[in-house]
């Protein structure tokens, strides 16, 4: 679907609106119909209703001067972004303001001159009828977002923006329309960033349609892998790369302290709903292991009550429902963290908790340095004898620093 996708965002490269470049807010509303695995008819319902729906930012008064805007849907993001802005705001007052859905910042209302000015671009765009229609309702609805941005002049109202995700909707359009008068933008990485391997998931949007001046990245391991990334697909960034560090860093932790060998402690992490499948496999995989390894699984917050992983489980394993991976890590002695393609792998690191990559069918992320294991056998060598991964907390995690406030207040000064 991404081939698709980039396909179709190519169509945009050079379309505007009143000196708006809406390629990559309109590509950002565009993601959204089309890596939908919902059936043809809800999509179509779903393009309609965008071109129905029309902006209101009915909270435009709190965004004044220096700001943070954010939105998530998750909790755990939630907290995530609300730390990183109380941090920044820690050394210089800054504006915090919470973006809701698209959905739950509208009227429902057409808007003659927002389609007109939509389906003049459309036209231009040699695509198939439904493709067509899919795009006019992104450049409709984004578009109409210009324009009440403009009838509330809220760019004028602020000296600089940092977007938790300026990469997606809602956030893309106002730091697109900041960016354009001129303002310092920033948008913030907040999952591990890295070229996929094997999948090109929408996850690949985050950092390949930033709207921002500026993208503030964890390390230069993130950085690479978006540099290679864009150099494969014949691309240069059009925004800054700057490192900053891990954007989460836990207090100071010393190094674990190995248990007795007939009683290590491992703790699984698992990822999203893509991985379902091999998260099942390495789970068979853990319930192989003698008896006297100590086992604690921890689900992604999305899967929380999956039946198909929850049968999987180990008969003698724990489940973690500790409110964070930190809460976790604090709260229990673990010799060994296990996983793929998930960010909690390696933040084990910052707990000086050892950690060991399972070689899955789905595995996207590959980095040098990193212990890895396919069957039972190779996982208990590790567990027995772990090797020191502390190293990876810097390499990957960008854990040795923390520059946001630092490299912002510096370009606003």
């Amino acid at each position: 679907m991404y081939s698709l996708y980039a396909q179709t965002k190519e169509k945009l490269r050079f379309a505007t609106y009143r000196g708006y470049d809406l390629c990559n807010p309109t590509a950002a509303v565009l993601a959204h119909l089309l890596f939908d695995k919902r059936s043809t008819r809800k999509k179509i319902r779903s393009a309609f209703k965008l071109i129905r729906l029309t902006p209101r930012y009915r909270h435009h008064d709190q965004l004044k001067g220096d700001a943070y805007i954010w939105h998530c849907d998750r909790d755990d993001q939630t907290r995530l972004a609300l730390s990183i802005g109380n941090r920044l705001s820690d050394k210089q007052p800054r504006n915090i303001s919470y973006l809701p859905a698209i959905k739950e910042d509208a009227s429902k209302s057409l808007d003659w001159r927002a389609m007109y000015a939509a389906w003049r671009i459309t036209r231009r765009c040699s695509l198939p009828l439904l493709l067509q229609f899919y795009v006019f309702s992104a450049l409709c609805h984004s578009i109409k977002h210009f324009r009440a941005i403009d009838r509330l002049q809220i760019p004028q109202q602020l000296t600089s923006l940092v977007s938790f995700n300026s990469a997606n909707i809602p956030e893309c359009f106002l730091v697109a329309a900041c960016r354009h008068h001129g303002l310092p933008t920033y948008s913030l990485q907040h999952g591990l960033y890295h070229r996929y391997r094997g999948e090109q998931p929408i996850d690949i949007i985050n950092y390949e349609n930033v709207t921002a001046s500026t993208l503030l990245v964890w390390s230069e391991f993130c950085r690479a892998e978006i540099a290679a990334f864009h150099r494969e697909i014949g691309r240069t960034p059009d925004y800054r790369i700057q490192i900053a560090g891990y954007i989460d860093p836990p207090a100071p932790q010393h190094g674990s302290r190995p248990s007795p060998t007939a009683h290590k402690h491992l703790l699984c992490v698992l990822p999203g709903k893509r991985y379902v499948a091999d998260s099942i496999q390495l789970l068979h995989l853990l319930a192989s292991l003698p008896a006297h390894y100590r086992l604690t699984v921890r689900l992604h917050p999305l899967l929380a009550k999956d039946a198909a992983l929850m049968a999987a489980l180990p008969p003698s394993a724990s489940l973690d429902d500790s409110p964070t991976l930190a809460h976790a890590l604090r709260a229990g002695h673990y010799d060994l963290a296990v996983g793929f393609n998930t960010t909690s792998l390696f933040e084990a690191t910052l707990f000086g908790v050892p950690c060991a990559l399972y070689q899955a069918h789905g595995l996207n992320l590959i980095a040098e340095g990193i212990p890895s294991f396919l069957n039972a056998e190779e996982l208990a060598q590790l567990a027995d004898a772990p090797i020191d991964t502390r190293q990876l907390a810097d390499y990957i995690l960008g854990a040795s620093c923390f520059r946001y406030a630092e490299i912002i207040s510096a370009a606003e000064t």
